[in-house]
């Protein structure tokens, strides 16, 4: 078994208009937690791998972030998930210190993975990796793993000696 700091990192929720989702949200949490308004929001305008292109944004937090997707690119899975399906929670995220042991053990419990359990990156990150668990044993959510990260001054950073 892996050692690892396993923890609930994110909520990621799929949107049409990402500043009106980061408006109505600062609003939310100035109310209902404003530790997550004291640091700088991570806001990436064009994020993603390939084709699949979109706006992204995080309310840092210690605990549970806050973050959202709005699809840039038409004809791509997340952009006709929105299309068909509308605003809604997209996935949740647990990290790892180490996401390719934590994947192969998934794996080893046969834990369906979406892609067979392929991780993916973002090359203007290459520290971070991350797959999803299919959502049937989701119980209907995409349950993302991902290696942990830190939130700093907007933009995400690997935490310290994490494989690179």
């Amino acid at each position: 078994m892996a050692v690892n700091n396993h923890k609930l990192a994110h909520v990621c929720m799929l949107v049409e208009d990402i500043d009106k989702a980061v408006a109505d949200y600062r609003e939310i949490l100035s109310v209902l937690d404003p530790k997550q308004l004291d640091n700088e929001l991570v806001f990436y305008k064009d994020f993603g791998v390939g084709e699949e292109r979109l706006s992204f944004a995080t309310f840092p937090s210690t605990e549970c972030e806050i973050q959202f997707m709005q699809p840039l690119t038409p004809k791509t899975p997340l952009y006709s998930r929105l299309d068909n399906n509308g605003e809604g929670v997209h996935h949740i995220c647990f990290t790892s210190s180490n996401v390719r042991e934590v994947t192969q053990e998934l794996k080893d419990k046969n834990i369906r993975m979406k892609n067979d359990g392929e991780l993916v990156m973002d090359p203007t990150m290459p520290w971070q990796e991350w797959g999803f668990i299919h959502q049937g044993p989701g119980h209907g959510v995409l349950i993302e793993v991902a290696n942990a990260y830190l939130s700093v001054n907007g933009t995400w950073q690997p935490t310290i000696g994490l494989p690179r």
